[in-house]
């Protein structure tokens, strides 16, 4: 997913908020019990990206050449 919020209104704040850490752990990361799992998980994550990125190339390719691309899979 892409973010889209890149600057908000809370951002100074935020940012301000995350200097002091008054709270203690002020941001929540995605955390995985072992390090097999965070790797699966960030594998997953690129394959997603990179298989849009390619319908994207497919969808922009029969757009431009007015015809539908067939693929053998």
């Amino acid at each position: 997913m892409y973010q889209t919020d890149f600057l908000t209104a809370n951002s100074f704040v935020i940012g301000m908020g995350s200097i002091f850490n008054l709270a203690g752990n002020y941001f929540n990361y995605n955390y995985s019990p072992s390090a097999e799992e965070a790797d699966e998980i960030a594998i997953a994550s690129d394959w997603n990206i990179i298989g849009e990125d390619i319908k994207q190339a497919i969808s922009g390719y029969e757009k431009e050449n007015h015809k539908q691309l067939v693929l053998p899979f």
